[in-house]
C-alpha cells in the first residue's frame, strides 16, 4: 500500500473512531428519542465558546445570553465588558420572565445538568428552536470523558473556532443528562456546573 493510500486509510480510521466515541459518549445507542426543541453547538474548549457567543451578540444584538449559573453570567458580562458589549444582554435563568424574552432570541450559554429543568424553563416560550453553546472542556461533558476525543479532533484538524452541531449530538447530551438525574434525589444548589457536579454527584 503506497504512501498515500496509508494516509487516507489512517485518515478514515480516525474519523470512525470519532464517530464511534461520539454516538457513545454520554453512553450506549438507545432508540431514538426527539431532542424536543434544542440544538447543540459544541467547541472544544470554553474560550472558544465565550468568544462564539461574544461573535454573536456582534451581529445580532437581539440575542439574550441565560446562564444557569452565576459564575458564567459573571465571566460572560466580564468578557463583553472588555468588548464594550452591555451586560443586559447576559442573565441568569433564575431571573427569566415571559416578558423579557419579547423580540430577544434567547440562547443558552450552558447545559445544566438535568434536562428537566431545562424543559421546565423553555415549555411555555414560544420561540420553536433553543440553541444550546457548551464545550468540551465543562464539568458536565469531563464527567463523560470528553478529554478522550478532543485529541482525535484536533487530528482530524477540527478547529477551535468550529461548532459541532448535530441532532445525534443533542439527543446523546440528554441521554447524559438523564443519567445524571437518576444519581440525584435532593439537588443541592451552586454557583457553578463545576460546583454542581462535585455537590451532587459525590
Amino acid at each position: 500500500m503506497s504512501g498515500d493510500l496509508l494516509a487516507a486509510h489512517a485518515f478514515i480510521n480516525l474519523h470512525l473512531q470519532v464517530l464511534s466515541m461520539a454516538l457513545n459518549f454520554f453512553g450506549k445507542k438507545e432508540n431514538d428519542t426527539p431532542a424536543g426543541h434544542f440544538t447543540d453547538r459544541t467547541y472544544m474548549s470554553t474560550a472558544a465558546k465565550m468568544n462564539a457567543c461574544l461573535q454573536l451578540v456582534k451581529k445580532e444584538p437581539s440575542t439574550l445570553f441565560i446562564c444557569w449559573f452565576a459564575n458564567t453570567a459573571h465571566e460572560m458580562k466580564e468578557l463583553f465588558r472588555q468588548h464594550g458589549i452591555t451586560e443586559s444582554c447576559i442573565t441568569e435563568a433564575r431571573f427569566v420572565h415571559s416578558p423579557m424574552l419579547q423580540h430577544k432570541t434567547a440562547i443558552f450559554a450552558e447545559h445544566h445538568p438535568l434536562h428537566s429543568k431545562e424543559l421546565e424553563l423553555v415549555k411555555n416560550w414560544q420561540q420553536k428552536e433553543i440553541i444550546v453553546y457548551s464545550a468540551m472542556d465543562e464539568p458536565l461533558f469531563k464527567h463523560f470523558g470528553s478529554e478522550k476525543m478532543l485529541p482525535l479532533m484536533k487530528l482530524l484538524g477540527m478547529k477551535e473556532a468550529e461548532a459541532i452541531e448535530h441532532a445525534l449530538v443533542t439527543k446523546s447530551i440528554i441521554k447524559g443528562q438523564d443519567k445524571i438525574a437518576k444519581l440525584v434525589s435532593l439537588e443541592q444548589p451552586a454557583h457553578s456546573q463545576g460546583e454542581w457536579m462535585e455537590k451532587n454527584l459525590k
